[in-house]
């Protein structure tokens, strides 16, 4: 009831006409917080929603990072010692036909 009352006194020019737009405004406003149905006009709650969105993104882009990066050093580790292995067949097959 604060905010509508401000708001009734801020409105410049306030005939019966902008007074009623407001009071179904209000009352609209007031049906639909009853219904529990989600609000959007509180700039703070925007901006905490904001926020939290952008905490989740940075979050996850982080966790992939890292993922990403193990998949690769794994991904080395497992190229270094296929060649490792490879080398050492190729060295026994050529002692082998040395003898």
């Amino acid at each position: 009831k604060q905010w509508y009352q401000r708001r009734v006194v801020i409105t410049p020019g306030t005939d019966s006409v902008s007074v009623g737009k407001l009071q179904d405004k209000a009352w609209k406003k007031a049906i639909s917080m009853a219904k529990g149905e989600k609000q959007t006009d509180n700039p703070d709650l925007i901006v905490k929603t904001i926020k939290r969105t952008e905490q989740k993104k940075k979050k996850a882009s982080k966790e992939w990072n890292d993922r990403t990066g193990g998949q690769k050093k794994l991904q080395k580790d497992k190229q270094k010692k296929r060649q490792a292995n490879i080398e050492k067949r190729i060295q026994g097959t050529k002692k082998r036909k040395m003898k």
